[in-house]
């Protein structure tokens, strides 16, 4: 199913055209990096299949989904505790108080900022304040997921918790980012479009010919996680934990892993 569709599509403020013919396609469960240089019109590009631009020339077409958005530039001066902010974004998905709070909860564990749910977002650090953004676009999972720099101002153990759980939507989850950092590029997207001066200079497929492979090892402690460079991983029963890596990077894995006192339990090529 195609959820977002451009024909010939410009956009102009204030008379400036910021957008220039763009004529592209968003499919059911597509993984989109759009790149290009600062003031090249990726953030643009993205409020538009987003629909918080909308077109001043030309056709777009959008079936109607759930949108998660994340921007780049959180607001600044919010009053709100970031839970309360969480709270007040999660009542309009129409969920209960205590299912968001647990969905709160879980996702702040996964992004360590637990310790400042109860912290005014006007306080916070750009990193954490780019969390709770990155958390309020996922209380009610999307059907379209809209990022614009989500690693922007994230620390490294961040960056590769976002790609894991990007990793680990619904595969029917069209996720369209723009980036100037090649992890999620490489670990994510299955296509990338190039823009520059408003219009699109490439829209093209990932030739994915780089090898995969899936590591899968008992460790004695998890500390060993946020230390592994990997395209996915995800939690099993006990202390197993798999690892999604690209084939250059395997023999450097293992070695650690090993190391570290873990015990390799399976080793096979995904791709």
């Amino acid at each position: 199913m195609i959820l977002f569709e451009a024909m010939n599509a410009g956009k102009q403020i204030d008379g400036a055209d910021i957008l220039n013919n763009i004529t592209i396609q968003i499919a059911e469960g597509e993984k989109v990096a759009i790149v290009g240089h600062n003031g090249s019109g990726k953030s643009s590009l993205l409020k538009l299949i987003g629909g918080i631009y909308e077109n001043t020339s030309g056709q777009v077409k959008r079936e109607k989904f759930i949108t998660g958005y994340v921007p780049e530039h959180f607001p600044e001066n919010i009053r709100f505790t970031i839970k309360e902010y969480l709270l007040l974004i999660g009542k309009m998905s129409g969920k209960t108080e205590g299912e968001i709070i647990k969905v709160i909860y879980d996702y702040s564990e996964l992004f360590s900022i637990t310790a400042y749910l109860n912290t005014p977002l006007k306080n916070c650090s750009k990193g954490t304040k780019q969390k709770a953004g990155i958390i309020q676009a996922m209380l009610t999972p999307p059907e379209l997921f809209l990022l614009d720099e989500p690693l922007t101002g994230l620390d490294e153990p961040a960056q590769k918790q976002m790609l894991n759980i990007l990793n680990s939507f619904n595969q029917r989850t069209s996720i369209v980012f723009t980036a100037h950092e090649s992890l999620l590029v490489d670990g994510l997207a299955e296509r990338v479009i190039t823009i520059a001066n408003g219009t699109i200079l490439s829209d093209e497929k990932k030739r994915i010919n780089e090898k995969i492979y899936m590591i899968k090892a008992i460790v004695p402690n998890k500390e060993i996680v946020s230390t592994i460079d990997c395209v996915h991983m995800k939690y099993q029963e006990g202390n197993i934990i798999e690892w999604m890596v690209f084939a250059e990077q395997s023999d450097e894995v293992l070695i650690k892993l090993l190391n570290n006192g873990c015990k390799i339990i399976e080793l096979k090529e995904k791709r």
